[in-house]
């Protein structure tokens, strides 16, 4: 069967594992990117990748100037390529692969990684961003009315699309797959902290920064690009506590985590987007037996309490920050909470549990 999977951002490890999974199960796959900053230009890849080259922002307002011509180039891609499933991944790719499906009478996977209407919370003044959120948030509920399949990165994330017709759903958690057989110890006596993905104002990460800065014996790396990351740079000051990787590709980013003594994920909850948010670094921490700490407000937070795998905080609050920092310089108390990490992993949330979902799918359609 041929596929054709369709993603707005060039860089993401959740639909490359999608795209592998498949190949590797014998399904003829092409994935579709907008590849942004143009810095995709080999493809490691067996299978293919097909590049929409267009300079363009990533998650800012002024994207919207270029959405359209990013439209018109995936409606007619998929219009002139062969494809038994077309499979795309967030709203910014979902109406023109709707309108394909029934020109050419496919069939339409859909993948919701961030609830579009979430992302205009932040819009001022407040009445246009009600405003635009709600006409987002149905134009979103009325597209899945014509998917066959959609895929939610977790149950916690049912209640953004509360109200939509859904034919079929099934829930893929972000995991990574499991590297635990090559996993890397810390050499040196100090704790390890390590983040790797989008350096953004609503990360908090000025708030791990200013906790590490007055704690003895820790050091934190830091790698990914982003809007924040001058301002970052400024707060920590050349502070030899602190190391920038830059951006590393998703196998560095785990060969870090697995060198790690502790990860951890803030998400600033006055933003509908973060406290929906389901963060592939829990899932990367459980694979690779590391602790990790939470702000208290996510939504997915709630995992690490059930399953006792790390510490969760209050989003800002530098003090319980550092008590859960020292918590966990304890080796006996770090090694306990990963090991229930690695056990849920195995047992709950592995991305081989996650294949399965998705091949049930994609056979079910052969069949």
């Amino acid at each position: 069967m041929k596929v054709i999977i369709v993603r707005s951002r060039a860089i993401d490890s959740a639909v490359y594992k999608v795209a592998q999974t498949l190949y590797d199960n014998d399904y003829d796959v092409t994935l579709l990117v907008w590849d942004r900053t143009k810095n995709l230009e080999k493809n490691e890849k067996e299978y293919n990748i097909h590049r929409f080259k267009l300079k363009a922002p990533h998650d800012k307002w002024n994207v919207i100037f270029y959405l359209p011509l990013w439209w018109l180039y995936e409606f007619f891609y998929l219009l002139r390529t062969d494809a038994d499933i077309i499979h795309v991944c967030d709203l910014d790719t979902l109406w023109p692969a709707i309108l394909v499906k029934f020109l050419k009478r496919k069939k339409l996977f859909y993948t919701i990684y961030d609830f579009y209407a979430s992302n205009f919370q932040e819009f001022n003044p407040k009445f246009i961003s009600k405003t635009v959120i709600k006409l987002f948030s149905n134009i979103e509920k009325l597209g899945i009315k014509f998917t066959d399949t959609l895929f939610l990165t977790g149950e916690h994330r049912f209640n953004e699309v509360k109200g939509a017709q859904i034919k079929n759903l099934r829930y893929i958690y972000n995991s990574p797959p499991d590297l635990f057989e090559s996993k890397i110890k810390s050499k040196d006596d100090n704790i390890l902290i390590f983040y790797g993905g989008m350096i953004d104002k609503v990360k908090g990460l000025e708030y791990m920064v200013e906790a590490v800065k007055s704690l003895d014996d820790v050091k934190m790396k830091i790698a990914g690009e982003g809007p924040y990351l001058k301002e970052l740079k400024k707060i920590i000051n050349n502070n030899d506590k602190f190391e920038f990787l830059g951006w590393l590709s998703y196998d560095e980013i785990l060969k870090n985590t697995l060198e790690a003594d502790i990860l951890f994920v803030f998400n600033d909850p006055s933003i509908s987007r973060s406290v929906y948010g389901s963060p592939n670094k829990l899932f990367e921490a459980m694979m690779a037996t590391k602790p990790i700490i939470l702000n208290s407000e996510m939504l997915i937070s709630k995992i690490v309490e059930k399953e006792k795998c790390g510490i969760t905080v209050p989003y800002g609050d530098i003090d319980e920050i550092k008590n859960a920092i020292n918590v966990l310089s304890n080796n006996e108390i770090r090694r306990e909470l990963g090991e229930n990490g690695r056990n849920s992993y195995i047992n709950k949330y592995s991305w081989y549990i996650m294949e399965k979902r998705i091949l049930n799918e994609y056979n079910s359609v052969e069949n």
